[in-house]
């Protein structure tokens, strides 16, 4: 987990006091590899050298493979309905929010509804992360099926709770076993954006901010994301 600070300055204006405020970052992205965790039967992530310094070319530029749900990404309702909303549909400002990253007793192997009842802090339209035991899994080491994931009435009650994203730190929000993904289905088609492959570890337990950051690519179901949290 990468934190850094910076000095930022407020102006205010003339003959008002200026305000300095130390503002913390952290980021929420794991790296991408050719080792990254992808779900079976998701291309891997690989580059090849298209252009060398080496073999005697002015410039060096590589040709990148990968799906787009690879690494930490964002899942929009087009990933599950046919014609659903998709990156095009969503602006910056729909990707930067009130967050609330909420850590799941190490004993959970699932989320469970009540335990989404007990969450009272959450608030309408926030982000909410969950942090769970996942977060000791190496994203890159191979998949593993055995990830805490929420439980579909668990997704309900967010809906009720009227969030607006939700994230988890393995790279399914759905259990490895659950064929039909009731959790993506409920939340996607609700509006509720989903962010999967999150790093955790040494993420600011509580209310931060949030930012999604992808490529301006249009008309695409999912993005790799580069995600931070300001405390």
């Amino acid at each position: 987990m990468m934190a850094f600070g910076s000095n930022s300055k407020t102006d205010r204006a003339e003959g008002e006091e200026e305000i300095t405020h130390a503002q913390r970052f952290f980021d929420l992205t794991a790296k991408i590899t050719t080792k990254t965790v992808v779900y079976p039967g998701d291309p891997n992530f690989s580059s090849e050298s298209i252009s060398s310094i080496i073999n005697g070319k002015g410039f060096q530029l590589s040709l990148m493979h990968l799906g787009n749900h690879t690494g930490t990404h964002i899942d929009f309702p087009a990933h599950i309905q046919e014609k659903g909303k998709t990156s095009s549909d969503y602006s910056i400002d729909h990707l930067i929010g009130s967050g609330l990253i909420i850590e799941v007793p190490e004993n959970q192997e699932s989320i469970t509804k009540r335990f989404i009842e007990e969450q009272t802090h959450i608030k309408k339209s926030d982000f909410v992360f969950f942090k769970t035991k996942n977060s000791e899994i190496s994203k890159q080491a191979p998949f593993t099926d055995k990830y805490v994931y929420l439980e579909p009435n668990a997704a309900e009650e967010l809906i009720r709770k009227g969030v607006k994203i939700v994230g988890i730190d393995y790279i399914s929000v759905d259990s490895a076993h659950a064929d039909e993904l009731p959790v993506h289905q409920s939340l996607l088609s609700n509006d509720i954006l989903i962010v999967e492959g999150l790093e955790l570890n040494g993420a600011p337990i509580g209310r931060c901010k949030i930012f999604i950051i992808t490529n301006n690519i249009p008309d695409m179901d999912g993005l790799p994301a580069r995600v931070f949290a300001q405390v």
